[in-house]
């Protein structure tokens, strides 16, 4: 049996009612799960006692993260961010299952980058750097299942 899945912006529109520290939270667990191996091998050492701040358009949902003990977590209040980078939630589903290169997006005007551009992309390149198959199955299929329900979505071969 097929689960036939909504377009990513509406599953994620619940997150919307969430309380900030709880979303940021849930969302610095699973980024911590997720790219463990990159956190190991330094590459989010950049972000290492600053702020990143990801904005998701479509629905308007926000998340102020940093690296701290080897771990993503939620940031600091007051403390501003060194970098934004902002998309729409479809692209950022198209980015991790590797539907699109986030450059294209860049160039397109759908990924933005602001603040310290450096780290931006630094975070931007380790998100796009996550192979699917190295992600657990039900999460490979789930990301697959919602990149498939992405209108007018390009492969990275069309790209």
């Amino acid at each position: 049996m097929r689960l036939v899945l909504p377009r990513p912006a509406h599953v994620l529109r619940p997150a919307q009612m969430l309380p900030a520290s709880l979303l940021e939270a849930i969302v610095a667990t699973v980024s911590t799960r997720v790219l463990r191996d990159r956190i190991a091998d330094g590459a989010l050492d950049p972000l290492g006692g600053r702020v990143i701040r990801i904005v998701v358009r479509d629905p308007d949902v926000s998340v102020r993260l940093t690296l701290r003990d080897g771990r993503i977590v939620p940031a600091p209040p007051g403390q501003d961010a060194a970098a934004t980078v902002t998309a729409f939630a479809e692209d950022l589903v198209q980015v991790m299952a590797q539907r699109v290169d986030p450059d294209t997006l860049f160039f397109h005007r759908r990924l933005g980058v602001q603040g310290d551009t450096a780290l931006g992309l630094a975070v931007k390149n380790v998100l796009d750097s996550v192979d699917p198959a190295e992600l657990p199955t039900p999460v490979t299929e789930l990301l697959r299942q919602a990149a498939d329900h992405v209108p007018g979505a390009t492969s990275r071969e069309s790209g």
